[in-house]
């Protein structure tokens, strides 16, 4: 399976400060795709993050890879008038894949939130990451994290000392439950 193309974002090459070495041609690859990021940004908001082309048909989402394709090329040899053309073909493409969505009867990616609260800690557990936009809309005082962050957290803590020692503890004391972590360094090591 081939990877996906990455859609180019806009990178504010006019500004002097960051892209000191600009040419005139990155400038103008850099505005013509302003009004195409604007339209993905909207897509992504609407669908979910890069998840429209799994809403249409393998065809319209191997035609809209092409352009991507031809867009990331044209970006690659600092052409404007190509990055113009093909910026234009890509927002097509996405206006025709939203109409098709649409039509499909698809659903966004989900926005919702498992709120939860620890001692001062408040997180959002969000079961499709692709929604977070929406999702951060919905709750602006409360930091998301996705189901996988959580997963990926949990094994890198259980891989550690820490965990380590939590595990050893909840051995020896069944039913016991994590209510604190200390910031102490230990020594030495616990001998359980």
């Amino acid at each position: 399976m081939s990877e996906k193309p990455k859609r180019p974002q806009r990178q504010r090459k006019s500004d002097r400060m960051i892209y000191p070495g600009a040419s005139a041609a990155d400038i103008r690859c850099d505005y013509a795709l302003a009004p195409f990021d604007r339209l993905a940004a909207q897509m992504d908001r609407r669908w979910g993050v890069d998840r429209l082309v799994e809403l249409v048909s393998p065809e319209m989402a191997e035609r809209y890879g092409s352009a991507m394709s031809k867009l990331n090329d044209a970006i690659d040899s600092h052409d404007p008038e190509q990055v113009t053309l093909r910026a234009g073909v890509c927002m097509r493409g996405l206006q025709a894949m939203d109409l098709a969505a649409t039509q499909a009867g698809a659903e966004p990616a989900s926005d919702d939130v498992w709120l939860l609260s620890a001692d001062e800690h408040r997180f959002g557990l969000m079961r499709d990451a692709r929604g977070w936009q929406r999702a951060q809309d919905k709750h602006p005082d409360v930091e998301l994290v996705s189901e996988r962050e959580v997963v990926v957290a949990l094994a890198y803590w259980q891989a550690s000392r820490v965990g380590h020692t939590v595990e050893a503890v909840k051995e020896a004391f069944p039913g016991a439950e994590v209510v604190d972590i200390m910031q102490t360094k230990f020594e030495d090591d616990i001998p359980w």
